[in-house]
């Protein structure tokens, strides 16, 4: 099960960076911990609840374990049993502030791009080891919130070309989708695909009983 989800605003933190990555990783990392309030004031929520409010999910073994009436729910979170989510969105306009709208041709910024998703992976993970809840990231699937993020910044910074001027931030870590696909190997592409998926791009379900 998961307990929620947080989405964090990347293109944001690269624009107020002003090109400058020292500023930006300190900005990520305040902004990280905007998250980790975030997502813990989540499980305290879910916490709240009691198996007699669901009984189909808490007594009957929807979430592979049966409980009574006024036992704790948090025995079916704890122990990694729950995921609870960081997700982000346009890791493609940060690879633009800083190394211009074809990045995707520059080693260099991929390692970069890969870098920043891989920070927010080791975050998750200390947060799993100081808390014992499955904190994972999210490659957010927000149609809606891409739209959201980039009007919010239009009205923040003005409109930027190739970053805000689109009108809306590319999902997660997609490619542009203004671009062909053709231009990209496909060696190279699945050389990215392995470096992401190794730094836990995706979020994971928890088997842990």
């Amino acid at each position: 099960m998961n307990l929620g989800v947080v989405t964090v605003n990347l293109p944001r933190i690269a624009l107020e960076s002003g090109g400058n990555k020292d500023q930006f990783w300190a900005l990520l990392e305040s902004r990280l911990d905007v998250c980790h309030e975030a997502l813990a004031f989540k499980i305290a929520r879910a916490k709240q609840a009691t198996p007699k409010n669901a009984p189909t999910l808490y007594m009957n073994g929807a979430f592979g374990k049966r409980l009574g009436p006024d036992d704790d729910v948090d025995e079916l979170f704890k122990n990694g049993r729950a995921t609870v989510s960081l997700g982000y969105i346009g890791l493609y306009e940060v690879g633009t502030v800083f190394y211009g709208p074809e990045w995707e041709h520059n080693q260099e910024a991929k390692n970069f791009s890969i870098s920043v998703v891989k920070a927010l992976y080791d975050h998750c993970k200390q947060w799993e080891a100081a808390e014992g809840y499955h904190y994972s990231v999210y490659s957010t699937p927000a149609e809606s919130l891409t739209n959201t993020f980039c009007q919010a910044d239009i009205r923040k910074f003005g409109r930027i070309k190739d970053i805000t001027d689109k009108e809306y931030y590319t999902n997660s870590f997609h490619y542009d989708v203004r671009k062909s696909r053709r231009r990209l190997r496909r060696s190279t592409l699945r050389r990215i695909t392995r470096s992401t998926a190794r730094v836990g791009l995706f979020t994971t379900v928890s088997t842990r009983t």
